[in-house]
């Protein structure tokens, strides 16, 4: 798939990341690479080669604590984020692989850093259009596992404050009477390029920039299949009815931490009737869309986005070519 941060193959090593000492061991590496985000969100980049900054952990032991560290997986020097994908549990330490971590860091801190390595801080969006599809999928993966913690630092059963283990990747009730235990969270969402046989339905927001069109997206509800999900959301955005549902990809969004599920699904009505989400919803034909694209009359998704991806599917479907 040709769509942002849905490319990471490190192993996450999760069987692993519970031994302290393994972790320790990991750390204590002389390959272990640390990458460098800060609180909002935004990703270092190196200058001038503009990749992914990773920087060596020996560099960094003695001006933060191990616990500031986030464990992220095992990388191959030649594979996961810098090459060649690496197959999952092919890669172990000490065989041309290295440990991989991420920092989370103030503004303060950040511009320090920006200084000191030559680096950017760069919004992930931004940063997505320029990074390999193996490092901006590690650099999604950091950023929404930072965005969980930094909203799990009291238990939700009692209150009390956590503590962070398993590599940032499980949040612990420090009330002994309590224990909860608390692990990372992924909202699911759906996402539809619907279509009536001959025309797709696009629907635009207020907040966007004039003239953008879009698929239709929706949250999960509680009980509810994607197949649903799709169905009712579609129909709250703009009162049109689905019927066959075709699952197509998924693709993780970590604005802040979301999985969007992607279909493309038939409408079984065309009138539309707008709901509270959606300002405007127009059907378009394989050749009004490509019309209105290239005389820049519309504008679409970007290119990172599963959403333009199936846009773009849908339209070489009915056309047998690339929308370009």
């Amino acid at each position: 798939m040709e769509f942002a941060f849905a490319a990471l193959t490190l192993d996450r090593a999760g069987e692993s990341r519970q031994d302290n000492d393994w972790l320790q061991r990991r750390f204590d590496e002389r390959d272990a690479q640390v990458l460098v985000l800060s609180r909002d969100g935004r990703v270092l980049i190196a200058l001038p080669e503009r990749h992914l900054l990773q920087v060596p952990v020996m560099l960094l032991r003695d001006r933060f604590s191990g616990s500031q560290f986030n464990f992220l997986g095992i990388c191959d020097r030649h594979g996961a984020i810098s090459g060649t994908p690496a197959m999952a549990g092919d890669v172990i330490p000490g065989a041309g692989a290295h440990a991989l971590f991420a920092l989370t860091l103030d503004e303060a801190q950040v511009v320090e850093f920006a200084r000191e390595f030559n680096a950017d801080a760069l919004d992930l969006r931004v940063a997505a259009s320029e990074l390999s599809a193996q490092q901006a999928g590690a650099a999604a993966f950091a950023r929404s596992l930072t965005h969980w913690q930094s909203r799990s630092r009291f238990c939700g059963t009692c209150g009390a404050a956590t503590l962070l283990s398993s590599g940032g990747h499980r949040a612990l009730c420090t009330n002994a009477q309590c224990a909860a235990e608390v692990f990372p969270r992924t909202d699911a969402a759906m996402i539809a390029l619907v279509h009536d046989g001959e025309r797709c339905l696009l629907g635009r927001q207020a907040s966007w920039p004039e003239n953008r069109y879009s698929t239709l997206a929706g949250f999960l509800e509680p009980g509810e299949t994607l197949e649903a999900c799709v169905r009712r959301e579609v129909f709250e955005e703009v009162g049109v009815q689905i019927g066959e549902c075709q699952y197509i990809a998924s693709q993780p969004w970590p604005f802040p931490a979301s999985l969007m599920i992607g279909f493309i699904a038939r409408a079984t009505t065309s009138e539309i009737r707008l709901g509270a989400e959606i300002c405007e919803a127009r059907w378009f034909s394989a050749q009004q869309l490509a019309e209105n694209w290239r005389n820049q009359q519309i504008k679409l998704s970007p290119r990172l986005s599963i959403s333009r991806h199936l846009i773009e599917l849908w339209y070489q479907q009915q056309t047998g070519e690339k929308l370009s």
